[in-house]
């Protein structure tokens, strides 16, 4: 499955995209989902010259390349050019409506004067049967006129509110590839830094528990240094799945920086946070990093966490500062543990 394939079925799409993506050896996050849908339904026919190109020589095709390939073609900058689209559409749809209302309510004061006309020709005592008949088809066309106005109208209505679904589901596209780190498909640092304030802010009014984990991969540039980036991308990937896997939908886990990891606990005491950093140091230890095309196994993953808990009143970067504290005196400690400051 190595050419552009112009597909129809949108499933037969995502199972063919899914197939390629194993092929090649690369991690599925959206990202690189992404690129190859587009590459399969030639959507952007310059990124689907380029992945051509690179399918032929698998080892520079790599989840760094997808990614810069992403934020190319399909990425903030693409983005925003459909969001200029669709607000230009929302912009037409606005005016269509404002038009359709001008005509609904033109429609309606002429269908009240009509009514009223024909209501004092009906009350007249000497109006004939022939001539109520003919005020009555006069006042059935009319009404079928409003009708018509009304059904227009609400066509406009139904226009609109696509345009503005699809401008909400662009924006939310954009939000969300802003807060995501792209390798590890985790929140990055931007996302940890609002989710941070937030939870600080959460403790601040209710007084509740907030602790924080730093954790960082042990010997991380010795295994790039012997294995290379692509082997130290797993590992990063590996250490990211562990922590998500290991964690509950209320907690935050983020990629901090490079090797680093943080994962904000809210409505955690520091006993049960140092109960959670054990286990996912003990998670982490259990894991192998293996090359899946040649079975070579990589070795032990291990990690140190620092880990602390937030003082009320506590300036945010001071909570950050005794967490990296913490997680340095683990190194210090000689690795694979976790230290509480």
């Amino acid at each position: 499955m190595t050419a552009t394939t112009k597909i129809a079925n949108p499933r037969d799409i995502a199972h063919n995209v899914m197939a390629l993506v194993n092929e090649l050896n690369l991690q599925p996050t959206p990202q690189v989902y992404h690129v190859f849908y587009s590459y399969l339904t030639d959507e952007v026919p310059e990124l689907s010259q380029l992945i051509k190109v690179l399918i032929r020589n698998t080892q520079d095709l790599d989840e760094e390349t997808v990614f810069r390939i992403y934020h190319k073609y399909l990425g903030t900058h693409a983005m925003q050019q459909h969001l200029k689209q669709g607000v230009e559409g929302l912009q037409s749809a606005v005016e269509r409506v404002e038009m359709a209302v001008t005509s609904v309510m033109r429609e309606t004061d002429t269908f009240c004067g009509d009514i009223e006309v024909a209501s004092q020709q009906l009350l007249a005592s000497d109006i004939s049967l022939e001539d109520a008949r003919s005020v009555s088809r006069g006042l059935s066309e009319r009404s079928s006129k409003a009708r018509d106005t009304y059904s227009s109208f609400n066509g406009s209505l139904e226009e609109y509110h696509k345009e503005v679904l699809r401008v909400r589901t662009e924006l939310e596209l954009v939000r969300r590839d802003a807060l995501t780190d792209t390798l590890t498909g985790i929140a990055n640092r931007k996302n940890f830094d609002t989710s941070l304030r937030d939870a600080v802010t959460t403790t601040m009014e209710s007084g509740a528990p907030l602790s924080l984990l730093m954790i960082d991969i042990d010997h991380f540039k010795e295994f790039n240094d012997n294995f290379g980036h692509r082997a130290g991308d797993g590992v990063l990937k590996a250490v990211a799945r562990v922590l998500v896997s290991s964690t509950k939908g209320a907690d935050t886990v983020a990629r901090y920086g490079g090797e680093e990891f943080a994962i904000i606990l809210p409505d955690t005491e520091l006993e049960n946070a140092a109960k959670l950093a054990n286990k996912l140091r003990q998670n982490v230890s259990n894991q192998h990093i293996i090359n899946k095309k040649t079975g070579k196994d990589f070795g032990k993953l291990t990690v140190s966490i620092g880990l602390t808990a937030y003082n009320l009143g506590e300036n945010i970067l001071e909570f950050v500062d005794r967490a990296d504290k913490a997680l340095y005196m683990a190194k210090q400690d000689g690795r694979n543990t976790c230290v509480t400051q």
